[in-house]
């Protein structure tokens, strides 16, 4: 059957070769069995003649054709190619061109059997360059395979071989075992599972019927088929490289599947030793818990004791340092001649963080204090300077006179905490870009890369040039359009991409007409007007504004009166506009008779500074146009007010499980004044009882808080039911990096903006939460915080399951850490009664470390009714130990 309807018009050329031409005959029809014996009696010279019809072919295919008819011809063209190509490299090329090798993926033998009379060194050489591939997929893996046996040559071990060789092992019906005991290239792919980093993935399986790798691994062995020194030797060098849970898992499967004699396990000593230094932490248990059955049984040097010791104390896993300090406590008991040896080594874990791992140092240096020498002891007395203030108390009565000498109890930081400087925002050169700086900037920032402050350069700029010439700028920015190959798609993250791509499109006329058709954009003041229009919202209009004024900037172009420079262009890299700077821009508008765009005018008089120098408010006294003077009434009535701000509790629905805290803002006074989009930014916003239907639940950038520079609230509190989300979703680099932002714009900083940092502290990943630790800590610099606020709303969040109290906790330590304490105090004196009324979090051990902490270093005084409830209990955890030594500091004076 032949299968030539509505295919390309396959053409043989006129005077080609008969045996070329039947095999060109059986490509075209689909004859897929006929290509191999139709192309072993070619010629080098007529498969070499055969090539080119073949390319061309492969080239008029169409790529998306999937129907069987197509797939027979591509079979066909992927064999015959591949016979006729006379080289080892072109024949690589065309079995992994993009367009056919999916075309071979259920017959690699197929491939084989065209192949089949090259000679031995070919077929190898095909094979190593198949292998030496970024990627070896399951079918290029069978390709290799089979041309490695026909070669009788050992198989090429690369990365990519290894791992398909490992995915080709289990079989249904047969154990790995059996498997790998019959597989030819044993002995040369198992060293290999050691060295490439994914291998092994598998290796931590095991079913009912098939005990899986390790057992295989172990089992061939002990038959004698496999080097049980080179399993020892691979599976402990694999351990220490470390990697993915589930790779670690394995290759400790293989280990105990090995089941190492006591004579192995002390001749890897130094191996269990550098595990236990930087080794995965399961890795690192198994380590140490080998240690310890060779310390136990005296087969282990006590400098490397020593040394695993520093290593696994320097650890942050707790369970590793607790049975490092127990392995210790056993040494010394065992033989006190160590001690002054060990001792030393011991204290090092005071450096730690948690108050249970210093303690457990403490108490086991002092039941060994009596067998240490003195120089010992005066080193012990000095690492006690790394307690708290509580566990020196207790150095201070276990030591004696040699702690007595030392500062017991450091005096809390004078002048408070130590903040980072405020830092200044930055001034922007008023100049334009050049027309070929321009260009670049633009691609840059069609691709949604740049900060506001770039983005509202870049649009002036073009204003600037469309005004003075035209024809220079569309010569400057023809390469860019001509280039630009993706649209700024619609509802972006970035909206601005989008209205500078319409900007871009209203100057260039009519020759980005072709391109908006070839990008599929709706270009033109209709598509914009429509989106910023229609369906307004108090999230929309905020991406709606920088579309509204680039439909401004498109009318002024297509009415031949574009506007020579725009009001609304910042001062300052946060969006805020000088008013003395607004002021001179209206009066050269008055000088050349130019009429501002409303948007514009409306952009830059929600963008002004609070502060308001007299000499700015003279220069605008004196103008006289409409514009002007709304702008001499703006700055004589105080600007835009500040809304009345209320802070909500989300119901629980089907929807919203964990129900979180947002703000309502009341609309401004006079907002109904303004056309749209402004009159939606500046309306009521009200999350709970009227939610937005929108679907985008508010755009989450510095680009939405330059839109009002000077009020963070009302964008704060569109923003937080987005932004909300990211302490329950991985959403890493998504809307988190606002927080620098917002703690730079103006404006109190009110509800929304709390919530936003609490949010932020509860994020997933430990990147995003350092976006709100610098946030805290700017506006704890600015006067700007809360801090007991910001507590209660890390309290009321986490009782209503929004945050997990370990990620806030660990974020509060990076605050403390700069020297913050008195301001991570405050915090948490706002954030303990909530946390602690009814049953306690899981985390509340680490909660009451950290606070006793700041407590201690801040000189904190004054009862909590829930602390002091907390530590009367009976019991000796951690929590109510914290809590006991918490109340000791807040009561010390008493």
């Amino acid at each position: 059957m032949t299968f030539t309807h509505d295919f390309p018009d396959y053409r043989i050329p006129d005077g080609t070769a008969a045996g070329i031409r039947v095999l060109l005959d059986a490509v075209r029809e689909g004859r897929v069995e006929d290509v191999p014996k139709l192309v072993g009696p070619l010629t080098d010279a007529e498969r070499r003649k055969a090539l080119p019809v073949l390319k061309q072919w492969r080239k008029d295919t169409p790529e998306l054709w999937r129907d069987e008819g197509h797939l027979l011809v591509r079979q066909g063209l992927l064999l015959a190619g591949t016979g006729c190509c006379t080289s080892a490299a072109a024949a690589v090329q065309w079995i992994t061109s993009r367009d056919l090798w999916w075309a071979g993926h259920g017959n690699p033998q197929a491939v084989v059997g065209v192949l089949s009379d090259r000679a031995p060194e070919w077929l190898a050489e095909v094979a190593r360059r198949l292998a030496e591939r970024r990627t070896v997929g399951g079918w290029e893996y069978g390709l290799i395979k089979r041309l490695s046996l026909s070669a009788g040559c050992e198989p090429p071990t690369t990365d990519g071989f290894i791992l398909g060789w490992e995915r080709d092992i289990p079989e249904r019906g047969k154990t790995i075992k059996e498997m790998l005991r019959d597989d030819p290239f044993l002995q040369a792919a198992v060293p290999r599972l050691f060295e490439v980093d994914e291998a092994g993935s598998t290796f931590q399986y095991c079913w009912d019927s098939d005990p899986g790798w390790p057992d295989a691994l172990a089992a061939l062995s002990r038959e004698g088929l496999l080097s049980r020194e080179m399993l020892v030797e691979g599976c402990l060098s694999r351990l220490l490289r470390g990697g993915r849970l589930s790779i670690v898992k394995g290759f400790l499967a293989l280990l105990t599947a090995l089941d190492l004699t006591a004579d192995e396990r002390a001749a890897q000593t130094l191996t269990w030793v550098r595990m236990l230094s930087g080794g995965h932490s399961l890795a690192a248990t198994r380590a140490q818990e080998t240690l310890a059955e060779l310390d136990a049984a005296g087969q282990l040097e006590t400098e490397h004791l020593i040394e695993a010791s520093r290593a696994a104390l320097f650890r942050s896993e707790k369970k590793i340092v607790r049975a490092q300090l127990s392995m210790l406590d056993k040494a010394i008991k065992r033989d006190p001649s160590v001690t002054d040896e060990l001792l030393p080594v011991a204290v090092e874990a005071f450096a730690q963080e948690e108050h249970s791992l210093q303690d457990k140092a403490l108490a086991l240096a002092v039941r060994h204090r009596k067998h240490a020498g003195d120089a010992v002891l005066a080193e012990l007395a000095a690492s006690t300077r790394l307690l708290p203030s509580d566990l020196r108390e207790r150095a201070v009565a276990g030591f004696g006179g040699a702690v007595a000498a030392e500062e017991a109890e450091p005096s809390p930081a004078e002048g408070g905490d130590v903040l980072p400087p405020v830092p200044d925002p930055e001034r922007l050169d008023p100049a334009p870009l050049a027309p070929a700086e321009l260009a670049e900037e633009v691609v840059a920032l069609l691709r949604g890369k740049g900060t506001p402050a770039q983005e509202e350069r870049a649009l002036n700029s073009l204003v600037v040039h469309a005004h003075a010439d035209l024809a220079g700028l569309r010569a400057a920015l023809e390469p860019v359009v001509a280039a630009h190959r993706e649209p700024a798609a619609w509802l972006s993250e970035n909206v601005f991409a989008q209205a500078l791509e319409a900007v871009v499109m209203f100057v260039m006329g009519e020759t980005a007409a072709e391109k908006a058709r070839t990008l599929r954009v709706q270009s033109g003041l209709g598509a914009l007007r429509f989106r910023f229009q229609e369906y307004q919202c108090p999230h929309t209009a905020i991406w709606s504004v920088c579309l509204s004024r680039a439909a401004e900037i498109g009318a002024r172009l297509e009415l031949g009166d574009p506007l020579p420079f725009l009001l609304a262009t910042p001062t300052w890299t946060t969006g805020t506009i000088d008013p003395a700077e607004l002021a001179a821009r209206l009066a050269a508008y008055e000088d050349s008779g130019t009429e501002p765009g409303p948007a514009d005018l409306d952009q830059a008089l929600l963008r002004l500074d609070r502060e308001v120098p007299l000499e700015a408010r003279a220069a605008a006294d004196r103008l006289t146009s409409p514009a002007g003077r709304r702008l001499a009434a703006w700055l004589a009535s105080g600007g835009l007010p500040d809304p009345a701000l209320s802070r909500e509790t989300e119901r629980v629905r089907l929807r919203t499980p964990r129900p979180g805290v947002l703000v309502r803002t009341e609309a401004l006074p006079g907002h109904e004044d303004y056309a749209e989009p402004f009159r939606s930014l500046l309306g009521a916003h009200d999350p709970i009882g009227a939610p937005c239907t929108c679907g985008g639940e508010g755009q989450c950038s510095p680009q939405a808080l330059a839109v009002l520079p000077q009020h963070r609230e009302i964008i704060a509190a569109r923003m937080l039911s987005a932004f909300s989300s990211f302490a329950d979703f991985d959403h890493i680099g998504q809307g988190v990096s606002v927080l620098p932002a917002l703690t730079e714009s103006g404006g109190p900083a009110g509800p929304a903006t709390h919530l936003m940092v609490a949010y932020g502290l509860g994020a997933r990943r430990a990147e995003e939460r350092l976006f709100a630790v610098d946030a805290m800590l700017v506006l704890a610099a600015r006067g700007l915080l809360d801090a007991e606020g910001l507590g209660r709303d890390i309290a009321e969040l986490t009782g209503l399951r929004r945050l997990v109290l370990k990620r806030v906790v660990a974020a509060l330590r990076e605050v403390a850490h700069t020297g913050a304490y008195a301001t991570v105090w405050a915090v948490l004196s706002g954030a303990l009664p909530g946390l602690l009324a009814g049953e306690p979090a899981p985390a509340a051990g680490a909660l009451l470390t950290l606070a006793a902490d700041c407590a201690e270093r801040s000189g904190a005084r004054g009862a909590i009714p829930e602390i002091d409830e907390l530590a009367a209990r009976k019991g000796s955890s951690q929590l109510i130990k914290q809590a006991s030594r918490l109340r000791a500091a807040l009561n010390r004076d008493a």
